[in-house]
């Protein structure tokens, strides 16, 4: 039985090739590979659309594994769906460095330092999918074009100074609002 899952429209900017059990995303200066797993397919379809189909006999599965696959094609529903947008548009995130002396500046395209308020410097290696801008001291702007590279990266930065709300201190987003909590007075 061959059910179709999911029919993507894909723009012209993006050419697509797949070759057993993967599919491979490329633009003019960048390239993708999703790996699909076995009961799942992708094929054309004739208006140049990609088809993503599972095709399984649901009579010889057992409940559970019906829905882990149900489970796995959402997955990678949601996958292909960012990888596309990814490469079209991209992804970005602005972050601020907030409190006094805190600053953020590129050493070269793969280093970052960050000043934070420790007695040492913190250097970050920078991933190959990602590009730094820091327009000013206390600003930083992530491009990428994989959405969990650039998420796993974004961790990275606000765990190395958390949030201080007493003292209104740490890395966030850009508009986020800072709560503050007032000290307990004797």
């Amino acid at each position: 039985m061959v059910s179709i899952i999911k029919k993507f429209d894909i723009p012209k900017e993006i050419s697509i090739e797949i070759k057993d059990n993967f599919v491979i995303f490329s633009n003019i200066d960048t390239k993708v590979v999703i790996i699909i797993p076995k009961p799942f397919k992708a094929d054309f379809s004739e208006d140049t659309a990609l088809l993503l189909s599972c095709t399984t006999l649901k009579l010889g599965l057992k409940k559970r594994s019906i829905r882990q696959l149900s489970l796995m094609g959402g997955s990678l529903k949601a996958k292909i769906a960012q990888t596309i947008s990814g490469i079209s548009s991209g992804f970005s995130k602005e972050l601020e460095l907030v409190g006094v002396g805190y600053k953020a500046e590129l050493l070269n395209p793969d280093k970052l330092v960050l000043k934070l308020g420790y007695s040492h410097d913190i250097l970050l290696d920078i991933p190959e999918k990602l590009t730094v801008a820091c327009p000013k001291d206390n600003i930083l702007i992530l491009k990428s074009y994989c959405k969990e590279s650039l998420g796993s990266f974004v961790s990275l930065l606000k765990k190395s100074k958390t949030l201080d709300i007493y003292k209104n201190k740490g890395v966030l987003f850009k508009g986020e609002p800072l709560i503050t909590k007032k000290f307990k007075k004797k």
